[in-house]
């Protein structure tokens, strides 16, 4: 296959990979792709230069002063971040939970 063919097909699949709402790991197990493969091209056609994925903003509203605790409901389960709780249900973000996390420990 010629260097420009090459350079197509990924640039092809990059777009396919960030269109997907998958991390790297996920997306490159499932397209039989070894992900040094992946980074070293997304490397070479992005300069160098890797744009994050930016996920989509989720707002919700936090009540700060309720000292209330509310037990989780039998399809749920509570995480508590210091001060915080977090109820998850089925089916949540996993994505959106490993940053509030992470937000949720810098404060």
């Amino acid at each position: 296959m010629a260097n420009n063919d090459l350079r197509s097909l990924w640039e092809q699949r990059l777009a396919e990979y960030e269109s997907s709402e998958k991390n790297i790991k996920t997306w490159c197990q499932e397209k039989a792709i070894k992900e040094n493969q992946f980074y070293y091209w997304r490397r070479k056609i992005q300069g160098g230069q890797t744009k994050k994925k930016q996920p989509a903003v989720k707002w919700l509203s936090l009540d700060l002063h309720n000292d209330k605790k509310v037990p989780p409901t039998p399809d749920s389960i509570a995480v508590h971040v210091g001060q915080v709780t977090i109820e998850l249900r089925k089916g949540f973000d996993k994505h959106l939970f490993c940053e509030i996390i992470q937000i949720l420990q810098e404060i």
